[in-house]
């Protein structure tokens, strides 16, 4: 049988849950929740540009301790660049991971344990509208997006 999640960490993923309804209700799909390093929860993101994207945040086994890893999972495929170049450090992307695009949503370094899902799937919109941005004006990403 595999590892459990800790009653610590299932009270922290409820209110997770709770936090992600209140604000994308309708939008959300948990999988794998039950299973720690394999869970995965997507929201469903339609951008100032009317376009449709769905972020994946896989959560780590050792939820909230390390870095979540936020992807791209629509489309399907990676992102490309205007120009058709791949995305890299310059753009807010870690490349790519399991075949999408990886957005930077947190230095490692600055990641604690009282970060929310929430606050990631809103980096991850608000990279969404830089990369739209983009699109329309060839500019780079890092054009329309600030550190934090």
């Amino acid at each position: 049988m595999g590892q459990s999640w800790t009653s610590n960490q299932q009270n922290r993923l409820g209110l997770e849950k709770s936090l992600l309804e209140k604000y994308f209700s309708g939008r959300i799909r948990w999988i794998n929740e039950t299973l720690p390093g394999e869970a995965k929860v997507e929201v469903s993101m339609t951008t100032n540009a009317n376009k449709s994207y769905t972020l994946c945040v896989q959560i780590p086994a050792d939820f909230p301790n390390s870095l979540p890893i936020l992807l791209v999972t629509k489309p399907s495929r990676p992102l490309r660049k205007k120009d058709g170049g791949s995305l890299g450090n310059d753009d807010h992307s870690w490349g790519t991971h399991d075949g999408f695009t990886q957005i930077c949503h947190f230095r490692p370094c600055l990641w604690s344990a009282e970060n929310t899902l929430y606050q990631i799937f809103m980096k991850g919109l608000i990279w969404l509208e830089a990369y739209d941005a983009h699109l329309s004006t060839g500019k780079p990403i890092s054009n329309f997006l600030r550190e934090a």
